[in-house]
């Protein structure tokens, strides 16, 4: 798995997540995606376009990262939710958790 956060503008940050989001990765990534808490009144997107497959403990990450930066004043949203990834979005209730882009 692997996190790449990009600057696009000074109020815009992508969270790029590409591969398998499962346990194994999980606190490597969370090491990879602090820069984010840095970021404040700005909108940040996670782009899923790439990501295979999330576990409960990769869904509980988004949920930190959600709750982080609203507490920083950031707008977060999700895109690009592979069919798989978006049934288990659904089927947790995810869906009403977070915004899609």
């Amino acid at each position: 798995m692997e996190a790449t956060i990009r600057k696009e503008s000074e109020t815009k940050v992508t969270l790029i997540l590409d591969g398998y989001f499962d346990t194994s990765v999980t606190a490597q990534t969370e090491k990879d995606v602090e820069p984010l808490y840095d970021f404040f009144d700005c909108e940040i997107v996670i782009d899923c376009s790439r990501l295979e497959y999330i576990s409960s403990s990769g869904l509980r990450l988004l949920m930190a990262i959600n709750q982080r930066c609203r507490a920083n004043h950031c707008s977060l949203y999700i895109k690009g939710l592979q069919e798989k990834v978006m049934d288990v979005f659904t089927t947790t209730g995810f869906t009403n958790l977070f915004e899609f882009k």
